[in-house]
């Protein structure tokens, strides 16, 4: 059975399982706790299909870009020869990762003589040595890692440049108002408005990370131990570079645009949500979504509207995002629980694509057999550079718990 067989039967599984819950919140002759015993494991059910949804979508996803992958790799390369793929493929090979992470520029892999090289040690250069054999999928890898572990980086935009000099960004934080439109005559003098402008500069942060597996590791393990080290390497990259976003973001948004939750350190209420989404202007309401982390979804997908109506909408249909109050939302994981903390930031609401990052030539991963070839390790290092922030002031607001 095919991946997108094995989905759309999870779908259906899940679609089977929302109208029993349906039935169940109906049910008037079930008494309160078998009502809720049998929701926890409806609750539970739900979220099962959901996985299996995520995992057979994304396994057909690669399943296919495999496919095309292969197709291109016989059209450009006829007559390459047989285990050598040429300099054009693995461009291409580079371009195809690089569409994991929204509008990245990916520096292909390279290996370099580290401080410790032996006058014997084989160059990068001499095919004699297996110098030129780096590995694609490594940097594949790290992207598929970060784009998984980071909603919020892929809910802003992106935007590369060359250099890393200092950028300086126009922050819109004050428009003109109707007020100061006038109705003239013939002949009139206009009046003139400036609106309200600021700038932020956006830097260049250097964030890079080594890692190390010796050569008995790598050749002689049963499982995948690089794609494990590069899935661990995204993520720490993502999880950092998320965290360091976050706090420009809540250092960002206005006193003005945060509500304060109406009930205390207790439970997030409806009305504190209908409040956030009327703080930001109709017209990034249009394409708004919710950020928060995992333990506050579990709590919103508990409350109901004032008619007892689930205001969390599950999505029958694979690629199409479940929604909260009609619109999507994202779960990050660095993102931690929050509930009982004060005069903490807890839901953002908006349109997070005014939130800029500037980005220095995408993703650079380095290869060397020769850094520690004393100690026969095989060494890979991660570097980015860039910087973010929110530039329309309008655009997000946030649910920020109460003082305790």
């Amino acid at each position: 059975m095919s991946f997108v067989a094995l989905a759309q039967r999870a779908i259906d599984a899940r679609a089977r399982l929302f109208e029993e819950y349906k039935s169940v919140l109906d049910d008037a002759t079930l008494t309160d706790a078998d009502r809720r015993a049998r929701l926890e494991k409806l609750d539970t059910a739900l979220e099962e299909r959901g996985a299996e949804i995520a995992d057979y979508t994304a396994k057909a996803t690669a399943e296919a870009e495999t496919k095309r992958a292969a197709e291109k790799w016989g059209v450009l390369t006829p007559n390459a020869p047989t285990g050598e793929p040429s300099t054009d493929v693995r461009s291409l090979l580079i371009d195809v990762a690089r569409g994991d992470l929204r509008d990245a520029l990916i520096v292909p892999e390279t290996r370099a003589p580290g401080a410790n090289v032996q006058p014997q040690a084989g160059k990068t250069t001499d095919p004699a040595f297996a110098g030129n054999t780096t590995a694609i999928q490594f940097i594949a890898q790290v992207l598929e890692s970060l784009r998984e572990r980071s909603p919020f980086m892929s809910l802003v935009s992106t935007f590369n440049t060359a250099t890393g000099e200092v950028i300086r960004y126009p922050v819109k934080n004050a428009r003109p108002l109707p007020t100061d439109i006038a109705v003239l005559a013939e002949g009139d003098k206009i009046p003139f408005t400036k609106g309200g402008f600021t700038t932020k500069d956006l830097g260049a942060k250097k964030y890079g990370v080594g890692t190390q597996l010796s050569t008995e590791l790598i050749n002689d393990s049963e499982v995948d131990i690089t794609g494990i080290v590069a899935t661990d390497t995204g993520e720490a990259l993502a999880d950092r570079l998320t965290a360091d976003m976050l706090a420009k973001l809540q250092a960002a948004v206005p006193a003005g645009k945060k509500v304060t939750q109406g009930t205390g350190l207790g439970p997030v209420t409806y009305d504190n949500l209908i409040d956030v989404q009327h703080k930001i202007r109709t017209g990034y309401r249009r394409n708004a979504a919710w950020l928060f982390g995992d333990l506050q979804l579990a709590e919103l997908r508990k409350i109901k509207d004032t008619q007892g109506n689930p205001i969390w909408n599950p999505s029958y249909v694979a690629g199409v995002p479940d929604l909260l109050l009609g619109k999507p939302y994202a779960v990050d994981a660095t993102i931690a629980a929050k509930a009982g903390t004060a005069n903490t930031d807890l839901i953002w609401y908006g349109d997070f694509s005014q939130f800029k990052v500037r980005q220095v030539k995408g993703i650079n991963v380095s290869r060397s057999d020769e850094y520690a070839w004393d100690s026969d390790m095989v060494s890979w290092k991660l570097t980015w550079r860039g910087d973010g922030d929110l530039m329309d002031l309008e655009s997000v607001a946030v649910l920020r718990s109460a003082a305790s």
